[in-house]
């Protein structure tokens, strides 16, 4: 069986273009139970994991040649009130594992190994055992190598994303921004981007990627909803000016609790990935641009250094009282993130205040022409300064550079 595996593999490779990054060059860009046929129709790149019994979902994918996430591992449950629910049996696990993989593996479809269950425990050794069993099962039976994933909780930080970080080729937090209580602290995508990177190289995996992992679960306030597209496109712009080479939102699925306002959630979130992986190719800017740091740009105007506060409530059996403790961290009310790519420089500008603010931009390519990287139209200065609204996102491609 493995050696039918191999043959396949390289067949898969060296047919292998535009695949998902790492293994391609499109930027994955998906969202939890989905529907593929209407989302990789809308800028889309990936179907997503999706919960409960996934293998419809999986042929679906297969039989339409459409990119997806698969979920590995048994139905368990770790549960604290019953020690003996579930006992670790490394033998039957690994077999159950490798049952999985042998019928999945061939699935060139598949482009990541999502784990399950999810928001294992790091100070927990059955559950990081266990992880450790399945990434080491994965790997021997994927001749691919495709990457493996974990979703983790939204309080989780550098400090105990690492153990997870070891393990795991892409590793994921919450950043349910609203619904964990951070509405008007945005800039905590920011922190919870940089918790994972700050993970992956304290635990020797530096080359492994961060997500960013934004929300699309509840109705705000009617009187907020003009603010949905702002907020999506700050979340995910801001996830990938920190770092980001990813985008997987909880979720698609039409749940009760976002009724009213699922389809303005999913038309921002939609409008983002077209921008992306559509022909003005943004995403290859975040994946292979170069990053650099010659144009300088200061506030004048507008928000100033704040404090975002950690920890809350969410998901309280699978965090623990240190993460879920409310503290204050300092974080910028702004960011900004400068590459070079594709023969152009490009500057991306997120605000991340309340309120509207004004930023000088100094140092800029010599001779260049400044142009929207949204919609491709020039982009004008006002005397060398650029006004953003509340979590406004500017993107400037500068071209033409006298070098």
């Amino acid at each position: 069986m493995l050696a039918v595996l191999f043959f396949q593999a390289l067949e898969i490779l060296a047919a292998e273009g535009g695949g998902i990054f790492p293994r391609g060059d499109r930027l994955a860009f998906m969202g939890y139970s989905g529907d593929p046929a209407r989302d990789l129709t809308n800028g889309f790149t990936v179907a997503g994991p999706v919960y409960g019994n996934q293998m419809p979902y999986l042929q679906r994918c297969f039989s339409n040649g459409w990119p997806v996430i698969a979920h590995v591992g048994p139905r368990i449950t770790f549960d604290d009130k019953k020690p003996d629910k579930y006992k670790l049996n490394e033998a039957t696990l690994r077999a159950e594992v490798a049952k999985q993989m042998q019928e999945l593996a061939p699935h060139k479809e598949i482009v990541w190994w999502a784990v399950t269950p999810e928001e294992l425990r790091p100070w927990r050794k059955d559950e990081m055992k266990y992880l450790d069993i399945v990434c080491d099962v994965v790997r021997k039976h994927d001749p691919l190598q495709r990457p493996i994933y974990l979703y983790n909780p939204n309080h989780r930080d550098a400090k105990s994303l690492e153990p997870i970080a070891k393990q795991v080729d892409v590793l994921g937090k919450g950043c349910y921004v609203n619904s964990s209580g951070k509405k008007r602290d945005r800039a905590w995508v920011r922190w919870s981007v940089e918790q994972e990177l700050a993970a992956l190289k304290a635990g020797g995996r530096p080359q492994a990627l961060a997500l960013v992992m934004p929300e699309l679960c509840k109705d705000p306030e009617p009187a907020e909803d003009a603010e949905i597209r702002a907020w999506v496109r700050h979340d995910v712009y801001l996830g990938l000016a920190s770092g980001a080479k990813g985008v997987l939102i909880w979720s698609l699925f039409k749940r009760k609790e976002v009724k009213r306002t699922w389809q303005l959630w999913y038309d921002a979130y939609a409008e983002c990935a077209r921008e992306l992986n559509g022909s003005r190719g943004l995403a290859q800017v975040f994946l292979s641009g170069k990053r650099c740091d010659a144009i300088k740009v200061g506030l004048v105007k507008g928000g100033g250094p704040g404090a975002v506060t950690l920890g809350g409530d969410a998901e309280p059996t699978t965090t623990n009282e240190r993460e879920r403790a409310a503290r204050e961290v300092k974080m910028a009310s702004w960011t900004t993130a400068e590459f070079e790519q594709g023969g152009s420089r490009w500057l991306f500008l997120i605000n991340s205040a309340n309120a509207p603010a004004t930023f000088a931009l100094a140092n800029l390519p010599p001779g260049a022409q400044l142009v929207n990287a949204f919609d491709d139209t020039p982009f004008a200065l006002n005397h060398g300064q650029l006004s953003l609204p509340a979590y406004g996102v500017a993107a400037i491609r500068f071209t033409g550079e006298n070098k």
